[in-house]
């Protein structure tokens, strides 16, 4: 188990070297902040986001049966925890969003 740790903090130190560095910033260096935060994770230093998709999953079950394509097709959720439905003739409708307008 200590070997398991010792290899993710290590892990942690040299993405981090590379983020002090800039490297994150290149355009290939998208997966250092990634793989950083995944890291992060397993070692419990950051707590992983809850999902919320079974509350939008419903909500987007009344959308779509409350809201009507403009050629008359149904609505489908495009896929699980999103907010974009798609009709049978290849439309895309959003049909909520994350957080309120203020």
């Amino acid at each position: 188990m200590s070997t398991d740790n010792d290899f993710l903090l290590n892990q942690l130190v040299k993405l981090g070297d590379m983020m002090g560095d800039g490297l994150h910033h290149e355009p290939d260096g998208k997966w250092i902040e990634k793989e950083y935060r995944k890291v992060a994770e397993q070692l419990g230093i950051i707590k992983q986001k809850p999902k919320s998709n079974d509350g939008i999953d419903m909500y987007m079950a009344e959308r779509c049966n409350a809201v009507k394509c403009e050629c008359g097709g149904a609505l489908k959720q495009s896929r699980k925890g999103s907010f974009v439905a798609k009709c049978e003739c290849g439309l895309k409708y959003r049909l909520g969003k994350r957080k309120p307008n203020k």
